[in-house]
């Protein structure tokens, strides 16, 4: 049977197959296509229910107009070496490369054997670059397995440390980028594999000593991208996991449903050509639509987006593969559904051209046996789960109404949690930017510490305080009150190698080095518990236990009182600490508060109501001051006066008072030792010059004998 182009018309459109073909609107693939015009289109199904997808590709491509995508063999050969496995595809990368450079290697090796960089021939620096290019792709394949590595075995231990996989994958390049730098540092004595090196001042000693440097630096910037990465995936996954989980299932049924809408119609087929312009962002569909009416060939413009997906697509291949990403993919299934997500006009192309391709002929909704017979009864279990997803009133079919307000509402929730989203990812962008430029810094002098030993020297002994002070000891934060050598003060900034502070006396602003506040005692009274505070005061010296007791008590009963008890602890002490020069008395009390001073507000308050309650208590008991409380003599409260005795009254009076004294006293005056020890004093004493004798041959024999001891032995006993 001769086939014949189809014919393009206002309401049908069909393969000239035969004349019964034409009039009943069929061809031999076992589908009919009908199309009209994009306005009124009418709202059923446009595939023959009776086949899958495998049968109704099987002899022909459908509604396609033009000239078809086909491979050359070259073409074909490439693809299946690239699409065979990760080895191979990376192996069509670095093959090309590793010939190119293999060139110098063959030309130092031969021709140009004596060609010397110094003392070193060139033959092992080209042998080494050759080196470098092959284990920068094995670095990037261990690299990528690592989180395969890391999910199988972390696996069979907790099911809950798979997801930091997730910072695996996202760390491939940095990971990479760590062992590779080891690798070429490793590797660079392979430079003097073929010749004898030069001294330790050559080119090839400054060279290992970047790689060095390298090593260190790979493995802050590893660091430092792990540390965001893991900030990020905790906290999204402590407050998006199940929206994204909804929607990932949701976004990857559509993805499904597109990879055999388009098998069944082919993108931009006839049928679906205005669908895929929207689906797909094609700017140039308003004007072609216009070119179309006014019957302006618009064959040309319906093949840009075209030729710009498959452009880009190509340069994402590549990509993809270094990067270990997918980027620049724009024909994949997966980014097509995402794109098209993202307007509101894209979604609802992307639920008709669904509706459409699945619907049987005539329907007007979707059944599961829909979806059985395109995906085949291997996957009906997918099928199942695909109708679910889209059967959200579970009547048993999906409208063209519902697969739209699906599809579009897909789209919302996407945006709007893309949108809840963005504060928290712009404050993590910007902290990795701040992080950057640290680690940008970091390489600076890491560079300058390697390449310059004096300065090495000094950095490293300044860093190494500095960063022990702050990171290790780190013995307060910004606000905290401290004491510093008795000096009490505010922090008021940290920085790495100083930090300033405000001084409480007097709002002076003092900036202290890190490595010299490393030496000096710092007392943080804002991270202190609840502090006590000493007074002392000075009474009189005739002042009794009774009323040093008394006044304790009535301390006690202030701190204890309701409106106190907030203030201070209930614990409350007074101690004696000194006679002076016995015409006075220290004494110190002890309160507790119930929080540290940190505040000095507070703290000035709660002090100065307990001076005035000790002021008033000692007023109460009372306790005299030193000298006593009586008015000064001559003061009209003690006026003074004179009076005139006799020498005989005088003399009697004065002989009176030492006869009074002398009987106050303990031991009278004149008493002998015999009074304290009469038994050591009693044959000591009337022979003083036998006993010091005796005192001096008793301590060379070891012993002395009883009631033989000299004064100088029981001179200490009377003091």
């Amino acid at each position: 049977m001769a086939s014949a182009p189809y014919t393009s018309g206002s309401d049908t459109t069909a393969y000239a197959m035969s004349g019964d073909d034409i009039e009943l609107g069929k061809k031999t693939a076992n589908v009919t296509i009908t199309s009209c015009d994009s306005l009124q289109r009418p709202v059923l199904g446009r595939r023959k229910t009776s086949g899958m997808v495998g049968e109704t590709i099987t002899d022909h491509k459908l509604g396609y107009e033009g000239e078809e995508d086909a491979l050359t063999k070259v073409g074909n050969f490439l693809w299946k070496i690239h699409g065979a496995s990760i080895i191979t595809r990376y192996a069509l990368y670095v093959i090309p490369v590793a010939a190119l450079l293999s060139v110098p290697v063959v030309l130092t090796a031969t021709i140009y054997s004596d060609s010397r960089a110094g003392d070193i021939r060139l033959l092992g620096l080209f042998v080494w670059i050759e080196v470098l290019w092959v284990g920068l792709w094995i670095c990037k394949l261990v690299a990528t397995a690592l989180p395969i590595v890391f999910q199988a075995a972390c696996g069979v231990i907790s099911t809950g440390i798979r997801k930091y996989s997730l910072v695996l994958m996202a760390l491939e390049i940095p990971v990479s980028f760590f062992l590779w730098s080891i690798m070429a540092w490793a590797t660079s004595h392979m430079i003097c594999a073929f010749d004898s090196c030069g001294d330790k001042d050559s080119w090839l000693a400054t060279l290992k000593t970047a790689f060095k440097a390298l090593i260190i630096v790979a493995a802050i910037f590893l660091a430092e991208k792990t540390f965001v990465q893991l900030i990020s995936i905790n906290y999204h996954r402590k407050q998006y996991d199940e929206k994204i989980r909804e929607s990932k299932k949701l976004i990857r049924l559509l993805d499904m449903l597109y990879d055999a809408s388009r098998t069944i119609f082919p993108e931009y087929c006839r049928e679906f050509q205005d669908e895929d312009a929207d689906i797909q962002g094609n700017t140039l569909t308003d004007v072609r639509r216009k070119m179309a009416q006014a019957g302006v060939q618009t064959k040309v413009i319906d093949n840009m987006g075209r030729v710009r997906d498959k452009v880009t697509a190509a340069f994402g291949v590549m990509a993809s593969d270094i990067t270990g990403k997918q980027v620049f993919n724009s024909t994949a299934a997966h980014s097509i559904v995402v794109e098209a997500l993202e307007t509101e006009r894209a979604s609802k192309a992307l639920a008709r051209r669904l509706w459409l391709s699945f619907v049987g002929e005539g329907r007007e909704v979707l059944y599961q046996s829909d979806l059985v017979e395109v995906l085949g009864q291997q996957h009906s279990d997918a099928a199942e789960e695909i109708f679910h997803a889209l059967d959200r009133d579970a009547n048993g079919d999906v409208s063209l109404e519902e697969m739209e307000m699906l599809v579009v509402n897909v789209g919302h929730e996407r945006h709007n949690r893309a949108a809840s989203m963005q504060d928290i990812s712009q404050a993590i962008g910007v902290l990795d930017s701040l992080l950057s430029v640290l680690v940008l810094v970091a390489v600076a002098f890491i560079y300058a510490t390697f390449f310059s030993p004096a300065f090495a020297a000094k950095t490293t002994q300044l860093w190494t305080t500095c960063c022990i002070y702050l990171f290790v000891k780190h013995p307060y934060d910004v606000g905290d009150r401290v004491d510093i050598n008795a000096v009490e003060l505010v922090v008021e900034r940290i920085s790495l190698m100083y930090s300033v502070f405000r001084r409480v006396d007097n709002d002076k602003t003092v900036q202290i080095p890190h490595n010299v506040a490393n030496t000096l005692w710092i007392e943080n009274v804002s991270r202190s518990k609840q502090m006590k505070e000493r007074l002392s005061i000075n009474v009189a010296a005739t002042t009794s236990m009774e009323d040093v007791l008394a006044l304790r008590n009535e301390l006690n009963k202030f701190v204890a009182a309701p409106e106190n008890k907030r203030d201070f602890m209930p614990e409350l002490d007074i101690e004696l600490r000194n006679l002076n020069d016995l015409d006075k008395l220290e004494l110190r009390v002890e309160i507790r508060h119930k929080s540290n001073f940190a505040n000095e507000q507070l703290r000035n308050a709660r002090r100065n109501k307990f001076m005035v309650e000790l002021l008033a208590a000692t007023r109460r008991v009372p306790i005299e001051p030193p000298g006593g409380s009586a008015p000064a003599l001559g003061d009209p409260a003690n006026p003074a006066y004179s009076v005139a005795v006799s020498n005989q009254e005088a003399e009697s009076f004065r002989s009176k008072h030492t006869t009074e004294t002398e009987a106050k006293r303990l031991f009278p005056s004149g008493s002998g030792l015999s009074m304290f020890m009469p038994e050591a004093v009693s044959s000591t004493m009337q022979n003083p010059a036998a006993a010091m004798m005796a005192g001096v041959m008793g301590r060379r024999n070891g012993s002395v004998t009883e009631g033989r001891r000299s004064v100088d032995d029981i001179a200490p006993r009377r003091m």
